[in-house]
C-alpha cells in the first residue's frame, strides 16, 4: 500500500511540473508574437510618418535633385553628336541579259534616289551570241536612301551576290572636332601675341608657328566633312555580267546523307588518293630514270675493279 501510495505521489507530481511547462511555453509564445506585432506595426508607423513628411519637404528635395540631373544630362546631350554617326556602303552583283539597258537602269535608280554616277566602266559583248559583257558602276546616294536604292536596283537583274558595310565613326568625329577647336584656341593666341610682339625675330618665329597649326586646321577640318560626308552619302558598287537568258539556272545542290552517299564520298576520296599517288609517281619518274642511268655505270665498274685480283 506505501509503495503504491508513493507511487501516485511521484506521477501526481510529475503530471503537475509537465502541465506547467507547457503552460510556460504557451505563454512565452503568445509574448513572443505580441511582441514582433507590436515591433511591426511600429516600423510601419515609422514609415508612415516619414512618408508624410516626405510630402512636404523631402519631395521638393527629390523635384530639384531630378531637376539638377535632368540640366546635367541636357548639357551632355548637347556637347555629344545628335545619335550615333553610321558611314554605311554596299555592293551588288547582278546577272543581265545585256549590260547597256542594264546599266542605263542603274543610272535612272541614282538620278532618282538624288544621287549620282561616281566611277563607270562598260565592256559590252562581243557578239550577238557571246554573253560576256560586264559592266561596273559606283554610284553615290544620300544614306537615307540606301535601302530604297537596293530595292529599285533589285529589278535590274538577277541578283548573284550583295554586301553592306556598316562603320561607327562617332568617336573618330568627336576627337577630330575637339581637336579643332583646340587648335583654332591656341591660333588666336597666337594672333594676340602677335600684336603684342615688337621683336622681328619673335614676329618670325610666331608667324612660322601660326603657319603650321593654320595647315593643321585645315587638315583637321578636312577630316571632319570627310567624315560628314561619308555619314551624309553612301556608295553602292553594281556589278553587272552578261548571262545567256535561255541557259538554265544552276540551283545548289543538296547535301545528300546516309550510307550511299558516305560510300559514294568514300570511293571519290579514294581515286582522289590513287590520283595523287600516280601523279606523284609520274612526276618522280624522270628523275628516276635519269638517277638510274647514271648510277647504274658507275656501280657495274666499281663490282668489275673489286673481282680483278690483287
Amino acid at each position: 500500500m506505501a509503495l503504491r501510495t508513493s507511487f501516485r505521489a511521484r506521477l501526481s507530481a510529475a503530471t503537475g511540473v509537465l502541465v506547467l511547462t507547457l503552460a510556460l511555453v504557451s505563454g512565452c509564445s503568445t509574448s513572443s508574437d505580441d511582441e514582433g506585432a507590436d515591433m511591426a506595426v511600429e516600423p510601419a508607423a515609422d514609415m508612415a510618418g516619414s512618408d508624410g513628411d516626405g510630402t512636404d519637404g523631402g519631395g521638393e528635395e527629390g523635384a530639384a535633385g531630378m531637376a539638377e540631373d535632368g540640366e546635367a544630362a541636357a548639357q551632355v546631350a548637347q556637347a555629344l553628336p545628335e545619335g550615333r554617326m553610321i558611314a554605311r556602303d554596299a555592293s551588288l552583283t547582278l546577272a543581265v541579259d545585256d549590260v547597256g539597258p542594264a546599266a542605263a537602269q542603274v543610272r535612272a535608280a541614282a538620278v532618282a534616289a538624288d544621287g549620282w554616277v561616281v566611277s563607270e566602266e562598260v565592256e559590252p559583248d562581243a557578239g550577238p551570241e557571246t554573253y560576256n559583257g560586264y559592266a561596273v558602276l559606283v554610284v553615290s546616294v544620300p544614306s537615307t536612301s540606301l535601302d530604297a536604292t537596293l530595292d529599285n536596283l533589285g529589278p535590274v537583274g538577277r541578283v548573284t551576290g550583295s554586301t553592306m558595310s556598316s562603320k561607327d565613326v562617332t568617336t573618330q568625329y568627336t576627337d577630330t572636332t575637339a581637336r579643332i577647336e583646340t587648335l583654332e584656341a591656341s591660333i588666336t593666341r597666337l594672333r594676340g601675341l602677335m600684336e603684342d610682339a615688337t621683336g622681328i625675330d619673335d614676329i618670325v618665329a610666331l608667324e612660322r608657328e601660326l603657319a603650321q597649326r593654320e595647315a593643321d586646321l585645315d587638315a583637321l577640318k578636312g577630316v571632319a566633312e570627310a567624315l560628314e560626308t561619308d555619314v551624309e552619302r553612301s556608295s553602292i558598287t553594281v556589278t553587272l555580267h552578261e548571262v545567256d537568258p535561255l541557259a538554265p539556272v544552276a540551283e545548289p545542290e543538296e547535301a545528300s546523307t546516309g550510307f550511299l552517299a558516305g560510300l559514294d564520298n568514300g570511293w571519290r576520296s579514294f581515286l582522289g588518293g590513287v590520283t595523287f599517288v600516280l601523279t606523284a609517281l609520274g612526276a618522280l619518274l624522270p628523275f628516276a630514270i635519269v638517277a638510274a642511268l647514271i648510277a647504274v655505270p658507275v656501280l657495274w665498274w666499281r663490282r668489275r675493279r673489286a673481282a680483278r685480283p690483287a
